[in-house]
C-alpha cells in the first residue's frame, strides 16, 4: 500500500499535537491503517516525530477568515500551511490581512504584517499587458524607490494599458505613499474622447477598490464618477478635499500628508482646466496656496507647473504671496517673467527676465574683474550656466541666449568654462538653424586654439571637445554654403567636417542628403556602410565583454547609446531599416523614457512608411522635451507625411 510521504514535526508543540491530529481523524476501518502508521512513525522516531500528510488538520476551504484564525493556532504545522495559502492566494487576502494587524491574538498580528510586509505575492494578472506584467515580475521584493520607478513605468505606457495595474496599486501597495503615486499617476493620463471607453474604465475602477477605504482608493472612487459623465464634479473633489485638509491640519491621519494633498490639488487643477473649468481651476490652487513650502525649489515647481498648463495667473499670485524670494531669486525672476509671457505681458515679462540676469552679473570693470578669485568666478559661471540649460529646457531661448553670453563676456576666452559654454551656446544656435550665428561663437575660440599649442593641450587635459567644435564650425558653413546654392562649397565643407569627427553621424546622415555626382554618391554610400558596420561591430563587442567590464561601468546606458546611433544613421540614409528599428526598440529597452532615443524610433517608423505609429512616437518624445527644435520639426514632417497620403483618398471620394 502506497503511504502518504510523512511531513516532519520541528517542535515538542507539534509532537503533542499529534495524538490530537490521530484521534479526530481515524475512524472505523480507517483506524486499523492509522495505528499501522503510527506504529511506523514511533519506529522512525528520532529527535524529532513525523506525521502523514493526510494526518493534518486543514481548514475545510480556502477561506480567508479561517486561514488568518489558524495564524494563531497550536500547530505549527498548521499556521505554516495557513501562511502558505494566504501567501498564494496572495492580493486576494489583502483586506483582511490588513484587518487581522489588530486581532486580539499577538501571533496573527505578527503573521499578518509580515505576509503584508514581505509582498511575496503576484501583482500581476494574466489578462495584463506584456509590458505591465514586466514591470510587475518581482515587484514585493523591490525597495520602495524601485517600486515607484515601477509605478511610473506603468504609468507611461500608452492607450492606458496599465490603468488596471494602477488601481490594483493604489488598492493594495502597503506604502501608502506609493498607493497614492498609483492613483494620482491614473488620474493624470490624458482623458478619451470616447464615453464608452470612459464608462469601460470607471467599471473597472470600481471593481478593482471594491471597498477600501484608503485615501487614494476615495481619490479613485470620484475620479471614476467624472470618467463616466465626462465631467469635473466641483462639490465632490471639494468635499474630498476640505476633509483631507483637516485631517492634515489637526493631524489625525497617517494617510494624509501635506504632499500628497498638494498633489491631488494639482491634479484636480488640472483636470478642471482640461475640462474647461479654469476659474475653479485657478481658484482651487489660490485656495491651497499654503500647502507649498516656502522654499526655492518648491517656488521654482509651483511655478514651473502652474506655467505649463497655463495657470499664469497663479503664478502671480505665488509671487504676491512670496514676494521678497521672488525679488531676489533669479529662478523665481524667470518663474515670473515666463508666466506674464504665457499671459501676453511681454514688456513686463522682458522687464522681469533682465532684471533676473543682471541680478548676480560679471563685473564689467576690468579691474573688478581682476579682484575676482577663480573659485569666485567659477561660481559665478556655474550659476548662470544652471539658468541657461534651465531656460532652454523650457523653450526660452533668447534668455538662456542672455546668459550663455553673460558669461561669455565674464570670462577669458581661453578659460574651459568659456569653451564650454561656447559649445553649448553653438549646439543651441545650430538647433535653432541660426547657423551664421554659432559660426560667430565657434571661431574665435577655434581661431586661438590653432595657433596656441599650449591652448589645445591644456583643453585635451580637461576634456574640452576641441575637435568636435571644429567640425562643427565647417559644419555650420556647409549648411550656409547650401542654402545659397553653393553645392559644391558645401560638399567640401561637410567632408572636412565629417573627417575632423566622424563621431556625429549627423555630419554623415548630411551628407547623405546633399546632392552630388556618381562619385559622391558612392563615396557616401561606402561612408554609411562602413559606419554602420562600424557600430553594429562595437554592440557586438560590448555585448562580448559586459560580463569582464568594471562593476560601475554603466553596460546598459552605454549599449543603449550604440543602439540608438546605429539606428538613428541607417533611419536616415539606406541600410536594413527594419533592424534599425529593432536596434531602436531595444535601445528603448535599456532606456525607457529617453526623449531622444523615441525620437530616433519615430525616424525609424517614419522610414519604413509606418506613419500612425511614427506620429505616435514623436508625440511621445515631445511630452518628454516639448521644446527641442529638432523635434518639433519631425513632428512636422510626420505630420505633412500623413496629410499628404490622407489627401488622394479624400480626392476620390
Amino acid at each position: 500500500m502506497h503511504l502518504p510521504a510523512p511531513t516532519r514535526f520541528d517542535s515538542p508543540r507539534q509532537s503533542d499535537h499529534w495524538s490530537v491530529c490521530h484521534r479526530s481523524v481515524c475512524h472505523g476501518v480507517v483506524r486499523a491503517r492509522c495505528v499501522v502508521i503510527g506504529v511506523i512513525c514511533l519506529l522512525s522516531f528520532t529527535d524529532a516525530m513525523v506525521v502523514p500528510a493526510w494526518c493534518q488538520r486543514a481548514s475545510a476551504s480556502d477561506d480567508v477568515s479561517e486561514l488568518i484564525e489558524q495564524l494563531g493556532d497550536q500547530s505549527f504545522a498548521i499556521r505554516v500551511r495557513a501562511k502558505e495559502k494566504l501567501q498564494q492566494m496572495g492580493l486576494e487576502a489583502f483586506d483582511e490581512l490588513q484587518s487581522a494587524q489588530f486581532h486580539p491574538d499577538s501571533e496573527v498580528v505578527s503573521a499578518a504584517r509580515f505576509l503584508i510586509n514581505s509582498l511575496m505575492v503576484s501583482w500581476s494578472k494574466e489578462s495584463d499587458p506584456a509590458e505591465v506584467r514586466a514591470s510587475l515580475h518581482e515587484y514585493g521584493a523591490q525597495d520602495t524607490d524601485d517600486r515607484g520607478s515601477r509605478i511610473a513605468r506603468i504609468a507611461k505606457l500608452p492607450d492606458r494599458q496599465g490603468a488596471e495595474a494602477l488601481a490594483r496599486l493604489t488598492r493594495y501597495e502597503p506604502d501608502l505613499a506609493l498607493s497614492r503615486k498609483a492613483s494620482l499617476a491614473l488620474m493624470q493620463q490624458p482623458l478619451d474622447s470616447d464615453l464608452s471607453k470612459c464608462q469601460h474604465l470607471a467599471e473597472m475602477i470600481l471593481d478593482v477598490l471594491k471597498d477600501s477605504d484608503r485615501q487614494a482608493a476615495q481619490w479613485l472612487r470620484v475620479y471614476a464618477e467624472d470618467l463616466q459623465t465626462q465631467s469635473y464634479s466641483v462639490q465632490a473633489w471639494r468635499a474630498l478635499l476640505k476633509k483631507q485638509r483637516h485631517e492634515i491640519d489637526a493631524s489625525a491621519s497617517q494617510q494624509a500628508s501635506r504632499a500628497s494633498v498638494l498633489a491631488l490639488v494639482r491634479t484636480c487643477a488640472q483636470r478642471a482646466k482640461a475640462l474647461n473649468q479654469r476659474d475653479e481651476a485657478i481658484k482651487l490652487s489660490v485656495e491651497n496656496l499654503d500647502l507649498i513650502p516656502p522654499t526655492t525649489r518648491a517656488l521654482v515647481e509651483a511655478c514651473n507647473w502652474a506655467t505649463d498648463i497655463k495657470l499664469h495667473e497663479f503664478v502671480l499670485q505665488l509671487r504676491d504671496k512670496n514676494k521678497r524670494m521672488f525679488d531676489t531669486d533669479e529662478r523665481l525672476l524667470y518663474g515670473a517673467a515666463e508666466a506674464l509671457l504665457v499671459g501676453g505681458e511681454k514688456d513686463e515679462a522682458q522687464a522681469l527676465a533682465a532684471k533676473a540676469l543682471a541680478n548676480r552679473p560679471f563685473p564689467k570693470d576690468e579691474e573688478e574683474k581682476e579682484k575676482l578669485t577663480q573659485n569666485e568666478s567659477d561660481t559665478l559661471a556655474a550659476l548662470h550656466l544652471s539658468l541657461a540649460e534651465e531656460l532652454l529646457s523650457r523653450g526660452l531661448f533668447d534668455w538662456a541666449e542672455a546668459e550663455y553670453r553673460c558669461i561669455l563676456d565674464g570670462v577669458e576666452l581661453t578659460s574651459v568654462t568659456g569653451a564650454n559654454t561656447r559649445h553649448s551656446l553653438a549646439d543651441m544656435l545650430g538647433e535653432l538653424l541660426r547657423n551664421q550665428d554659432a559660426i560667430d561663437v565657434l571661431r574665435p575660440i577655434v581661431d586661438r586654439a590653432r595657433k596656441d599649442g599650449v591652448l589645445r593641450d591644456m583643453f585635451n587635459q580637461n576634456r574640452v571637445a576641441l575637435e568636435y567644435m571644429k567640425s562643427q564650425l565647417e559644419f555650420h558653413q556647409a549648411i550656409i554654403a547650401k542654402n545659397e546654392g553653393d553645392a559644391e562649397k558645401s560638399r567640401q565643407k561637410l567632408k572636412l567636417s565629417y573627417d575632423m569627427y566622424r563621431s556625429n553621424v549627423d555630419v554623415l546622415i548630411e551628407m547623405y542628403r546633399t546632392d552630388g555626382d556618381s562619385d559622391w554618391k558612392r563615396m557616401i554610400n561606402r561612408l554609411v556602410t562602413t559606419q554602420s558596420n562600424t557600430s553594429k561591430a562595437r554592440i557586438k563587442n560590448l555585448e562580448n565583454q559586459a560580463p569582464m567590464l568594471p562593476q560601475g561601468f554603466d553596460t546598459s546606458r552605454e549599449l543603449s547609446r550604440l543602439l540608438n546611433e546605429y539606428a538613428w544613421l541607417v533611419s536616415n540614409t539606406t541600410g536594413d531599416y527594419d533592424q534599425a528599428l529593432q536596434a531602436s526598440q531595444r535601445s528603448l529597452e535599456l532606456t525607457p523614457d529617453d526623449a531622444a532615443k523615441i525620437d530616433t524610433c519615430a525616424r525609424c517608423f517614419f522610414t519604413l512608411g509606418r506613419l500612425d505609429e511614427a506620429l505616435k512616437m514623436q508625440q511621445r518624445a515631445l511630452e518628454l522635451m516639448p521644446h527641442s527644435p529638432p523635434m518639433v520639426r519631425q513632428l512636422e514632417m510626420i505630420q505633412n507625411a500623413i496629410e499628404k497620403k490622407r489627401q488622394p483618398a479624400e480626392d476620390e471620394r
